[in-house]
């Protein structure tokens, strides 16, 4: 549980927990051995291999400074997760710049794994709000990083996996922001046509938040959202189930046609609208009572609901191995081609939901520097954020050319996927698309060479007999492990 107490007395605690960790880094250094950092809990749906012997513990690293409005940040240790970031923060009138939509994502994962939601149109991902950061270093070095000192680790480490050192402390830049927010709700039938709406949202000074939910082929559901003191009347806020069910909410607006001049409207808590895909994690919620073949109606849900928040959901998609069968991947895809992208997801998956969000160009953002050269083709365009959730086929050769065939394609289409999720890339595939050379000129700047690469970690996460399919056993053993308070669901 984050904690925020006396800053004296965070500060002692930090710096205690920092040379903890030095002194393990350093003795796995020494020893020429290879470690991986244990967090506790993941919002990755790669299967983990963790062993005792070869981790180095942050998952104590939880601690919350004050808010400092006068610099309008606030200092964080890398486990404090989204709702208590938020919720802290929004005591003193203001969040984060960007609040990722599931609430046990970690600001330490944010920075790591090139994290984003609906105002990443303008401020970038969450990396790009993260003003400086404190690094254990590979060889057990504390050292700092900003904008002007060390920056091009403060880059480089973003989005890295944690694979130049150990993040312990970031600084987050905040905005104010006020109790409620108003989303206005769209229906659209085409691709270009949520484009044209993104783009016209951007200059309006008023919305604050943009994303848009593919629900198929002629049914878009494109939304704005906008800061307000209240709503025209309590009852117009939504209530807790119809925020838990969100893209059931979605949905029931978009069955009167909300137009331009007449869009459907939903008004939420801030808190709720930061966190309205957690519950279920997006439409997951709905997928897991049809693999179970549960009839979905007001009991079942309600019964279900405890066990619905994204941080159970992503225990049970470890513990069972589901995620075997269910499609999760983000995209980042340049403007001139997403259309084309979401055309082939459509065919190639027409069952499948995808999750649109608009984010800033890849050259504001520092992916340039990031991927191969041919990314410099499409730097100065609007990278979109496609989120492709759903079930694939059951036969693991199957499945695994599906997940090949989205990698792939997106890779053609000049984008990239974030690496949260399961890779399947061989290894010259991979450094095809990432630029190799200068990933490890800053590993070795950095003296990052003693830890595993990035393609290292994907390559042990998928390593022979991860996450086996076991769906019952695995969803009791969550609800077991819900019920005790066991976390460390990931530890060997």
């Amino acid at each position: 549980m984050a904690t925020v107490k006396d800053s004296a007395k965070l500060l002692e605690e930090h710096k205690a927990a920092v040379e903890r960790i030095q002194k393990q880094v350093r003795h796995f250094h020494d020893n020429k051995k290879h470690f991986r950092v244990y967090h506790g809990s993941t919002s990755s749906t790669r299967p983990m291999n963790f062993k005792r012997d070869a981790i180095v513990d942050t998952s104590d690293m939880d601690r919350l400074f004050p808010v400092d409005l006068d610099s309008m940040t606030v200092q964080c240790e890398p486990k404090v997760p989204m709702d208590e970031l938020a919720a802290h923060t929004l005591k003193h009138g203001v969040i984060p710049k960007i609040v990722m939509e599931f609430k046990g994502i970690t600001v330490g994962g944010g920075y790591s794994g090139f994290s984003g939601e609906s105002s990443m149109y303008r401020y970038g991902l969450f990396n790009n709000t993260v003003r400086d950061i404190e690094i254990v270093l590979g060889d057990g070095t504390l050292e700092t990083a900003s904008r002007t000192h060390n920056a091009d680790l403060l880059e480089h480490a973003a989005g890295s996996l944690g694979t130049f050192g150990i993040v312990t402390l970031l600084t987050v830049e905040l905005i104010p922001a006020k109790k409620y927010v108003r989303d206005d709700i769209y229906l659209v039938n085409d691709v270009d046509t949520a484009h044209k709406m993104f783009e016209e949202a951007v200059l309006d000074e008023d919305i604050h938040f943009i994303d848009g939910v593919y629900f198929g082929k002629g049914k878009i559901a494109v939304m704005f959202g906008r800061f307000v003191d209240a709503p025209p009347s309590p009852k117009d806020v939504l209530k807790k189930m119809e925020v838990h069910w969100f893209a059931d909410t979605i949905q029931a607006k978009l069955k009167s046609h909300p137009t331009r001049e007449k869009p459907g409207i939903v008004y939420m808590t801030t808190t709720d609208y930061l966190f309205r895909y957690d519950h279920g994690a997006f439409w997951g919620g709905k997928l897991a009572f049809q693999h179970f073949h549960v009839p979905q109606n007001a009991l079942t849900r309600r019964l279900a609901d405890p066990f619905m928040d994204s941080r159970t959901c992503y225990h049970a998609l470890h513990k069972s191995g589901l995620a075997n069968e269910y499609v999760v991947q983000d995209f980042g895809i340049p403007a001139s081609t997403v259309t084309q992208f979401i055309a082939y997801v459509n065919e190639t998956l027409p069952e499948l939901q995808i999750f649109l969000a608009p984010c800033k160009t890849a050259r504001e953002i520092g992916l340039t520097s990031r991927f191969n050269p041919r990314v410099a083709e499409v730097a100065d365009q609007r990278i979109f954020a496609v989120g492709v959730y759903g079930r694939g086929p059951r036969d693991p050769k199957a499945f695994y050319e599906l997940n090949r065939k989205l990698e792939l394609r997106s890779a053609e289409l000049l984008g990239a996927k974030l690496l949260y999720a399961r890779t399947y890339y061989t290894e010259e595939e991979f450094w095809t698309i990432y630029d190799k050379p200068t990933y490890e000129e800053m590993r070795k700047k950095y003296k990052a060479e003693g830890l595993p690469s990035v393609f290292d970690k994907l390559q042990a996460d998928m390593g022979p007999g991860a996450s086996k399919r076991r769906p019952v056993r695995g969803v009791l053993e969550t609800i077991w492990d819900k019920a005790i308070g066991n976390k460390n669901y990931l530890l060997k």
